[in-house]
């Protein structure tokens, strides 16, 4: 989610992609990010931000919202240096969230056949966070500015993130993992998975760090790179 700013001369891009964060709550992260030029097409992914629990009734109000206020959408979507006025919270919590992948027909490909993405039942991403939308609307208050939220949330119900995490988490054996404690495949050795999918569990914060130790801790024990 995130809030664009009504100033249309203002340049909140200057400065590193994250630059500052806060715990609302004991399991809830939220970090402020600037988008540069060419992440201006997420603007036409936008809309009001609405706040309820029940995925069919806030896709409802979501529509009746856009619906009584099409002006709200307009200022969004024909925003002038959208990338420059908009203030994007990414929302991360210590839950035990799960996705799964099949191979199948994908709208986004025209139903062409590839791998996409399907959820666990009782182990979803949410799509609703009050805390998160709380923390939106406050920051649109403070800066005068209006709050936003993903339409494939608000409308679709679908999670979006950018932190997927596991899927050849680590193990002492195969029968309960895909690596070992070097990185490498059970069976396979000499074969190394060391990006995220290598982190076994949900750190609740963005994982860059955490794959950027693994990564040279895994590097410290291939034979002939120690120190």
């Amino acid at each position: 989610m995130g809030v664009l700013s009504s100033d249309e001369d203002i340049d909140l891009t200057r400065g590193t992609a994250i630059s500052s964060h806060f715990y609302p709550d004991d399991h809830t992260h939220i970090t402020q990010n600037r988008f540069p030029k060419g992440y201006t097409f997420m603007k036409f992914f936008t809309g009001p931000l609405v706040d309820h629990s029940n995925p069919l009734l806030r896709t409802l109000k979501t529509l009746c919202a856009i619906i009584a206020h099409p002006s709200r959408l307009a200022f969004a979507w024909c925003a002038k240096n959208w990338n420059k006025r908009v203030t994007v919270l990414t929302v991360m919590q210590h839950l035990d969230n799960q996705v799964a992948f099949k191979y199948g027909p994908k709208a986004s490909m025209m139903f062409r056949r590839g791998l996409k993405s399907v959820a666990v039942k009782g182990k979803s991403a949410p799509t609703n966070l009050p805390v998160a939308n709380r923390a939106a609307e406050t920051l649109a208050r403070v800066s005068d500015g209006q709050p936003l939220n993903i339409l494939t949330e608000s409308i679709g119900n679908m999670s979006t993130t950018a932190h997927i995490l596991g899927g050849c988490h680590m193990g002492s054996g195969p029968e309960n993992g895909v690596i070992d404690t070097t990185h490498q495949v059970f069976g396979y050795p000499g074969l190394y998975v060391i990006d995220g999918s290598s982190v076994s569990a949900n750190i609740g914060a963005n994982p860059s760090l955490t794959i950027a130790a693994l990564a040279e801790r895994a590097m410290s024990l291939i034979p002939g790179n120690e120190k």
